[in-house]
């Protein structure tokens, strides 16, 4: 299979999956929403990110190494070593991540009345403490499948599985009277289903050569992979600070109220970069691999390409967004409405993030990983620095403009690295004539398009302005399209067609 079918399939597939989710989460969202008001749902916000906070040391970096190591170790038949990073990984990340859950169980109220000015979160720390364990493993398994190039199996276990239990649970909680407990309840045994079909699915794909992973490993982790740790440690500790760092600090200086309108904010923009995440599940490997083996050439091929697609197919979307920001909003309730300006901040930053496509993993996949780490310092200090200044100034705003100059310079950076480093940058001549395009279409459609639709709220109503939307961009795309691009889903088509 080529490379580029590779890409496509398994990224198509993982697509799939994820706009399951998206569509189910959508409407489960709204359901929360309304069941738990914006109060509750900023408690689990704040639960959940000092989940993400603690989550980001559990492994000391080198869960992050397991999609690079496990592909090039594959490629080179290390097995003895592939058994000995994996082996390593997983004892780490599990004693790291039981001495931390136990802090939730013997400092609740230190925890979130000292630390984080919101008591309403005391009850609940202990469930978060037993949701830190099982996603710290489950998050070990995601990247090793992501590392053995087998997305699509992974997708049908985390999308069709591990949702729909997660959302049958959490209803029958909910009915049951048990609110915010019931749903972070049905999380963690959606999770621990998971785990199990994870850790079926992972026995299957390791190759046979390799040694148990129940068996003591007869080598060390060895330089390069503590270097590329240590270096993901810190950029992931400093990185912490850019994503977690401003729902912190609105629970510190605002309220939980607000903290909860931003959660459905950061929700609708999580949709955004869906494409982007399927590429990036099946391409990181592949960057690793065709790094290892010197073809470059291949490499900025398939990297321009996946850029121009991602952002083609994404676009619309956000320009959706902007424009029906207020009745999507509504659909949670009338409270969250107030996310609105917020959203189309977040919502302009995403289209920074997506225009460059993967270069985050062509730095750490290539070896230019302390590159990565000093871009993630650079913008962690930028984004707290911001968040500080103007948070109890602006409130929600000024999270929305400290993303957007942080993503912005972000991305420069790390373009501009990369070309500096490997003389590869995402910007094809037919690429940035799209970018053109699309840009100018889309001044029109924000001025002159569907405002008819501002003041319906029906979901029915805005998934047919979504459709409308989309049909207006691919329109556009096919019209000034190029014979690469013709010859390209032409392929497709074909390798369709002949597995049908």
């Amino acid at each position: 299979m080529s490379i580029a079918k590779k890409i496509t399939g398994q990224a198509g597939i993982y697509f799939a999956g994820t706009l399951f989710s998206v569509a189910i989460g959508f409407f489960f969202k709204i359901y929360i929403s309304k069941e738990l008001g914006a109060d509750m749902l900023g408690v689990y916000a704040l639960g959940m990110t000092v989940v993400a906070v603690l989550s980001v040391f559990l492994s000391l970096g080198l869960g992050n190494g397991l999609v690079r190591f496990i592909s090039k170790y594959l490629a080179q038949k290390n097995y003895t070593q592939l058994h000995t990073y994996l082996r390593k990984t997983l004892g780490i990340t599990l004693v790291m991540s039981i001495i931390s859950a136990s802090l939730f169980f013997l400092f609740p109220d230190f925890i979130a009345n000292t630390l984080l000015n919101s008591p309403e979160l005391t009850p609940y720390l202990s469930y978060f403490g037993i949701l830190l364990i099982v996603n710290a493993i489950i998050t070990l398994c995601d990247q090793t499948i992501r590392g053995l190039q087998e997305v699509r199996k992974s997708t049908l276990i985390g999308h069709f599985v591990r949702l729909p239990i997660k959302i049958a649970v959490a209803v029958g909680f909910i009915t049951m009277g048990y609110q915010l407990e019931g749903y972070i309840w049905a999380e963690i045994i959606g999770a621990i289903v998971a785990l199990g079909l994870f850790f079926w699915l992972i026995k299957k794909l390791l190759p046979k050569q390799m040694l148990k992973l129940s068996l003591k490993s007869t080598t060390k982790i060895n330089k390069e992979e503590r270097n590329f740790g240590n270096n993901m440690l810190l950029t992931n500790s400093v990185g912490l600070l850019q994503r977690e760092g401003d729902k912190i600090l609105l629970a510190i200086y605002l309220t939980t109220k607000d903290l909860g309108v931003y959660s459905i904010a950061l929700t609708l923009t999580a949709f955004v970069p869906t494409i982007l995440l399927s590429v990036n599940a099946i391409f990181t490997p592949i960057i690793s691999q065709l790094h290892t083996e010197n073809r470059m050439v291949e490499l900025k091929k398939y990297y321009q390409a996946s850029c121009k697609y991602i952002y083609v197919l994404t676009f619309p979307l956000i320009i959706f967004l902007i424009v029906y920001n207020q009745p999507i909003l509504s659909v949670f309730g009338e409270e969250f409405k107030l996310g609105g300006q917020v959203l189309i901040l977040l919502l302009i930053a995403q289209v920074i993030n997506i225009s460059t496509g993967s270069v985050g993993m062509m730095l750490n996949m290539t070896g230019l990983e302390r590159v990565s780490r000093n871009n993630s310092i650079i913008v962690a200090v930028l984004s707290m620095t911001g968040y500080l200044l103007l948070i109890p100034k602006y409130g929600l705003i000024g999270i929305g403009i400290v993303k957007l100059l942080a993503l912005s310079v972000q991305g420069i950076y790390a373009v501009s690295m990369l070309y500096t480093n490997q003389q590869i940058q995402p910007f094809s001549l037919s690429y940035l004539k799209m970018i053109v395009v699309y840009f100018v279409i889309a001044l029109a459609y924000y001025y002159f398009g569907f405002g008819f639709l501002d003041n319906l709220r029906q979901p029915l109503w805005l998934f047919v302005a979504l459709c409308t939307t989309y049909l207006i961009f691919t329109s556009l795309f096919l019209v000034f399209n190029t014979q690469e691009d013709k010859q390209f889903i032409k392929s497709l088509i074909n390798r369709k067609g002949k597995n049908s």
